[in-house]
């Protein structure tokens, strides 16, 4: 039996939905989370309110073994069935940014020489 290729809108609604779980998720962790829908791909905008010139661009994207979620840096960051997984690692990714940003320094906390 032969398959269709997929409708680009049908796919388009079908991240539009995985990235709204995912914002849901984010945001009960602090990020702010702004869906970017208006063009295709649709696309997540991931960044600390404290730090807002920094962030991260995620997508929702078909793969053979299933949509998973990819950070504007070609990252998989997981699985579209695991929203809370994918919003921690998103979370891992950009911390270390937003350390530096405000702190001036990689990974060092305000104080330390």
């Amino acid at each position: 039996m032969r398959t269709l290729p997929a409708s680009p809108v049908l796919d388009a609604w079908r991240a539009r939905r995985r990235l709204d779980r995912l914002a849901r998720a984010l945001r009960a962790r602090g990020w702010v989370a702004e869906p970017r829908y208006a063009d295709l791909p649709p696309l997540l905008r991931v960044y600390a309110r404290e730090v807002p010139a920094i962030g991260d661009s995620v997508l929702a994207v078909r793969h053979l073994d299933g949509w998973w979620f990819r950070s504007g840096t070609g990252v998989l960051v997981g699985p579209c069935a695991h929203a809370e997984f994918a919003a921690e690692r998103v979370g891992l990714l950009l911390t270390p940014w937003g350390v530096a940003a405000l702190t001036g320094r990689e990974g060092r906390e305000p104080g330390e020489g």
